[in-house]
C-alpha cells in the first residue's frame, strides 16, 4: 500500500473530500531557480495541492489529517497498461514494418510503428475500462491527527 497524508476539506454522507500535497523530487538541485518544472509545482494557484473524493464511513471532521492509501497492485497494473503496452506494440509494429521493407527503406517501419501504437492505445483503452475500482481507488487507512474541539465554558 502506498500511503500519503491528506487533510479533510469537506464531508458528505458516505464520502469525504481530502486535499493532499503532491510529492516531488524537484527542489533538491542547484538549478531550482531557473527550472520551469520546479517553479510550476506550486505557484499559488493550487497546482501543488490536489483534492479527491474517497468513499468513507468514518466520522471525520474538516481539518483532520488522515492516511490515504492506494494499493500497489493497481498502481503497477495501471503503469504497465499505460506505458508498457503501447510501447510494446509500437516496437512490434516497427519490427514487422522493417521486415516488409525493401532495399532498406524506412517508411514501412515508421508506418508499422504508427499502426502498432494505435493498436496499443486502443487495447489500453479497452483494458482500462475493465479494471475494477478496488484495484486503483484510494482508501482511508486511519486518522492521524484528530481535531480538538474548543470546550471553554
Amino acid at each position: 500500500m502506498i500511503e500519503a497524508i491528506a487533510t479533510v476539506v469537506a464531508t458528505r454522507t458516505g464520502y469525504v473530500s481530502v486535499e493532499y500535497q503532491r510529492a516531488s523530487a524537484c527542489g533538491h538541485c542547484h538549478h531550482q531557480s531557473s527550472c520551469a518544472i520546479s517553479s510550476g509545482m506550486d505557484d499559488g494557484q493550487g497546482h501543488g495541492d490536489h483534492i479527491i473524493d474517497i468513499a468513507c464511513i468514518l466520522p471525520l471532521e474538516i481539518g483532520q489529517q488522515v492516511r490515504v492509501g492506494i494499493p500497489e497492485n493497481g498502481l503497477l497494473k495501471g503503469a504497465l497498461l499505460v506505458y508498457i503496452l503501447p510501447l510494446f506494440f509500437i516496437m512490434l509494429g516497427a519490427g514487422i514494418g522493417q521486415a516488409f521493407s525493401v532495399a532498406g527503406e524506412e517508411w514501412p517501419a515508421i508506418a508499422g510503428a504508427v499502426l502498432g501504437g494505435y493498436v496499443g492505445f486502443m487495447l489500453m483503452r479497452l483494458r482500462s475500462a475493465r479494471l475494477t475500482n478496488a484495484e486503483y481507488k484510494p482508501v482511508i487507512l486511519g486518522v492521524t491527527i484528530p481535531v480538538m474541539q474548543n470546550r471553554c465554558n
